[in-house]
């Protein structure tokens, strides 16, 4: 699996109007790149999609083929043999070379499946035809089961207290930052302000934690979060939006360091005075959160009851204690 970013293109398809990556949000798209229209090779290939172009949409997904031809010869070529996928003129192979589907300065026959975050999850270079349309179905049927799971980051992130003091690069950290700003807020306000803890900061804020918290004086990086009623929206009830515009952005700081092998854990435990004046946070700011960053360590510095809980099971009340269909308090759901 490769997960990375597809890159975009902008061509003409048969009956001349312009597409790009954009027209597929939300879909998985199986992006092929063939020689030439009419060829024998090229023609069985795209017939063969064709053939299976409605157990390809039964999964969310569009198939698009991909060659220098011109439009008008792309219009004769899904005329004269029936074909249903959609054809696109790539005829400078700007969108094969951003590919890599080019060799020797011809388009090479290959395969990329882009799952709805734009992200190649497959390939195929130097394709040979018999079967592949099938093979590919096959292969989407399995990302596709995948992709419908539980995300594997969320499933394994847990509030994990054995630290190492290995240091973490500060691009890593930059990662962590990015993926934070990249949450949702209202009027996409992005209230979050995040202030990495380093040096002399960061022995200070490790002094505003009170006992419990001995663990995480161990780590490497601690990020304060901090926010204000003003810099997000004030709503009905008493609802000040700040709270939860920098709950989703942690979550996805969460995530993303599961992702990385890293721990992020949240805190609550620590003298909100302290770690103002340490990072040099103004009064009318609140301090939500800190949270501590490091690598998986070793838990022999944890206390008995911390150390349990490092290898218990996970726990959590049954869903239908917390969620509910139609009101609150119904037990419901698809059953």
């Amino acid at each position: 699996m490769l997960f990375k970013v597809a890159p975009d293109f902008s061509l003409r398809n048969s009956q001349g109007e312009g597409m790009d990556l954009s027209r597929f949000r939300g879909k998985y798209l199986v992006l092929y790149f063939y020689p030439r229209a009419m060829t024998q090779g090229c023609t069985r290939e795209a017939r063969d999609f064709s053939r299976l172009l409605g157990e390809f949409k039964e999964l969310r997904a569009e198939v698009v083929g991909i060659s220098p031809d011109p439009p008008e010869r792309l219009a004769k070529f899904r005329e004269k043999y029936c074909l249903e996928v959609a054809l696109l003129s790539d005829p400078d192979l700007a969108a094969a070379g951003a590919y890599g589907a080019i060799e020797e300065g011809k388009i090479l026959r290959s395969t990329f499946i882009i799952d709805p975050a734009r992200t190649i999850r497959w390939c195929r270079l130097g394709v040979r035809v018999p079967g592949h349309a099938e093979e590919v179905l096959e292969i989407l049927r399995g990302i596709r089961a995948a992709d419908l799971g539980l995300n594997p980051a969320i499933r394994f992130r847990r509030a994990y207290r054995a630290l190492s003091e290995e240091p973490v690069p500060k691009e890593l950290v930059q990662r962590l930052l990015e993926a934070a700003h990249l949450a949702p807020s209202c009027f996409n306000n992005q209230p979050w302000r995040f202030v990495v803890a380093e040096g002399e900061s960061l022995e200070a804020v490790k002094e505003a934690l009170p006992g419990g918290n001995y663990w995480a004086k161990r780590a490497p990086v601690i990020i304060a979060v901090a926010s204000k009623p003003d810099l997000d929206c004030k709503l009905s009830d008493g609802r000040d939006y700040f709270l939860f515009g920098c709950g989703m952005a942690v979550g996805n700081l969460m995530v993303q360091a599961t992702q990385m092998g890293l721990i992020a854990h949240p805190i609550a435990g620590f003298d909100p005075q302290k770690v103002k004046a340490a990072l040099k946070i103004p009064g009318d700011f609140v301090v939500i959160t800190l949270v501590v960053v490091g690598w998986h360590g070793d838990s022999g510095y944890l206390s008995e009851k911390h150390r349990a809980l490092e290898f218990s099971p996970r726990e959590r009340r049954p869903l239908a204690d917390v969620a509910f269909w139609g009101y609150f308090g119904h037990e419901g759901g698809s059953g």
